[in-house]
């Protein structure tokens, strides 16, 4: 039988971290691109020459396409699924608010997924891999599990709602409306709710990363994923969070 290559479980434990991170950061690629071809289609004709003019000095003489223009921005550096807002920017002076609030809502959805990522790793004592441009988040997410274990955890039984969640037919999305029924008759300001609302999705995908079966399927990114979807509204609606 030859050698084999012993790996330490620090090292394994890495490994996977790091495969985990870059699969979520896959998902929310193409999720970008997804939400930028929306953009192409719903765009007017006098508004994407409008667009065009504005980022002269980033696109090639000849494109006049909307796709072509973004990819242009992309390839000078001016837009990426990290940052967006001088896309943002273009599309306010050519009056398209509505596009503005779909780019919004994906900087949401990035931002709370990225977080609760974070948040799950901190909790099981895992290795975190940051990216410069998600600093802000990864202190928010350091500030949320001080929270849960100085403050939620006397208020809730977060556990019991954890468990909850192994129930059959039970998803992630039941449980957070179960548990924010709860946390309407304990608390009053939205911001408030909004917190321990964010700080039980992060126990939720923190208990199903210290699942091996649920690593092995992915299912604590499905559930950052998902979590941010029931949550992106929310945050929407009471104003600036995260990004």
């Amino acid at each position: 039988m030859g050698a084999q290559t012993f790996v330490p479980p620090l090292m394994t434990t890495a490994m996977t971290s790091r495969q985990t991170f870059d699969k979520l950061t896959d998902e929310l690629q193409r999720i970008y691109k997804a939400v930028l071809l929306q953009i192409v289609h719903k765009l007017e004709n006098h508004q994407k020459e409008e667009l065009r003019f504005y980022c002269t000095e980033f696109i090639s003489t000849g494109d006049t396409e909307v796709l072509n223009i973004l990819r242009s921005l992309q390839n000078a550096g001016k837009i990426s699924w990290e940052d967006i807002s001088y896309l943002k920017e273009g599309l306010r002076v050519v009056q398209r608010m509505d596009l503005v609030k779909t780019l919004t809502a994906f900087e949401v959805k990035r931002d709370v997924t990225i977080l609760l990522d974070f948040y799950a790793r901190k909790r099981q004592g895992s290795e975190s891999f940051s990216r410069h441009a998600f600093e802000k988040v990864e202190q928010i997410a350091g500030y949320l599990a001080i929270i849960m274990t100085e403050k939620a955890q006397e208020r809730f039984d977060v556990g019991n709602t954890v468990r909850s969640l192994l129930e059959p037919k039970k998803g992630i999305r039941k449980v957070l409306v179960e548990f924010e029924g709860e946390i309407k008759r304990e608390l009053s300001d939205p911001w408030s709710k909004l917190t321990f609302l964010v700080v039980i999705s992060g126990e939720i995908a923190a208990a199903s990363l210290a699942n091996e079966e649920h690593r092995q399927k992915l299912e604590p990114l499905k559930m950052c994923s998902t979590a941010a979807d029931e949550l992106c509204w929310r945050i929407m609606e009471l104003g600036s969070w995260v990004s």
